[in-house]
């Protein structure tokens, strides 16, 4: 009798079928880390520009209520959250720091963690002389610009009161919700290095680039500022003017 013996073979993967595996699988994950990536952006973009918003409308609001702006910040630290006023003159002991989100009753934290910066007039933020629609800012004491390292001027310096940032992504110069400074000055470029600045009279708003060879150096923070008009117009809806 002839026995006839069933071989069977048993087959694994190939070096080829597992390298075009882990291919997909690198390109899946890289999908997957892409799409997250992204989401938090947008997320923390859209965090930062409430805050700025909210900022705005609690300046606006503390305006209306005392007849001047907010002075910012004592300091960056939990319990340093109130204006730097002097008690006895009334006037601001400084022009620029952080946003004083003690003093307004808000959070003041952008979508990265870090608090708002704030830098003001002294026209429209000591408390003497009140302000009347008659109130000019003068030149250079405050200037939105934009532009190559900061040349365009994207609103008349009369017009301009206050304005409040974020540090962005980078945080570079930001402060933390602790209190503590990042420090940018061996990395940032010279438009977030002017908005560092605390002797500064300009404030710098661009488009976000990641080039550090672009004209002002790489740049993402997020700028916005206040119109003496529109203070106006509260302060008159408020009855604290003409």
């Amino acid at each position: 009798m002839t026995r006839t013996r069933n071989c069977t073979k048993s087959h694994g993967f190939t070096l080829i079928e597992l390298a075009v595996a882990m291919t997909v699988i690198a390109i899946l994950g890289a999908s997957v880390l892409m799409a997250v990536r992204v989401q938090m952006t947008q997320r923390q973009t859209a965090e930062t520009r409430a805050a700025l918003d909210e900022a705005r409308e609690a300046l606006l609001a503390f305006a209306a209520a005392n007849g001047h702006l907010a002075c910012p910040a004592i300091g960056g630290a939990p319990d340093q959250g109130q204006e730097n006023r002097d008690p006895n003159t009334g006037a601001c002991k400084s022009r620029r720091g952080l946003l004083p989100w003690s003093t307004l009753g808000i959070v003041a934290i952008d979508g990265y963690g870090r608090r708002l910066a704030y830098a003001t007039s002294n026209e429209v933020s000591d408390a003497s002389p009140p302000i009347t629609l008659d109130t000019v800012i003068p030149a250079g004491k405050l200037s939105i610009q934009s532009g190559q390292g900061g040349s365009t001027k994207l609103a008349s310096d009369d017009a301009v009161i206050a304005a409040i940032w974020s540090y962005g992504a980078n945080g570079l110069f930001g402060t933390t919700a602790d209190g503590n400074t990042i420090d940018g000055a061996a990395t940032a470029g010279n438009d977030e290095k002017t908005n560092g600045a605390l002797a500064e009279s300009r404030v710098i708003a661009r488009d976000i680039s990641e080039n550090a060879a672009a004209p002002g150096g790489a740049f993402d923070d997020d700028v916005i500022w206040l119109s003496r008009y529109v203070l106006f117009n509260r302060m008159i809806t408020a009855g604290k003017l003409p």
